[in-house]
């Protein structure tokens, strides 16, 4: 996992401002059952959704960790944030927050990288407070 997420953030060098983001991983991570060009998608929204929704200078912090038999990567960012009314339906398809006005989207986003996480038998939560950005947590399940 760590050699995975350190490889999508090279690569996706010079499309959003990647040098704020800031990776942590635990010292070992099992390996993940997943397909990769699923769980990038997953992580390239939603490390660019971080990335879009915080303005420079603010780091965005993802980290990685394993326990009770998940993998859990941790993305923080210091952003807008989402109001807490809309909170329950981020995951839902098409929904697109008062907050996401100032930028692109059909609303699919959030929608897909849920579906994505649970087809890998994972779940995806979100805590955000409104001016003080929001935490995206993904558990996907260890090999």
């Amino acid at each position: 996992m760590q050699a995975f997420l350190t490889a999508l953030v090279e690569q996706m060098a010079g499309t959003p401002p990647t040098q704020r983001l800031r990776l942590s991983f635990a010292q070992s991570l099992p390996p993940l059952p997943a397909d990769p060009d699923r769980l990038e998608r997953v992580l390239v929204n939603l490390l660019g959704n971080a990335l879009k929704y915080s303005d420079a200078p603010a780091e965005v912090l993802v980290h990685s960790s394993c326990a009770g038999g998940f993998v859990a990567i941790v993305i923080t960012d210091r952003g807008v944030g989402i109001p807490r009314q809309e909170l329950p339906h981020v995951f839902e398809r098409c929904c697109r927050g008062k907050n996401g006005g100032r930028q692109d989207g059909l609303g699919l986003g959030l929608y897909i990288t849920a579906l994505l996480v649970r087809a890998h038998g994972g779940r995806i939560e979100v805590e955000s407070e409104l001016g003080k950005g929001s935490v995206f947590r993904v558990f996907l399940p260890c090999a």
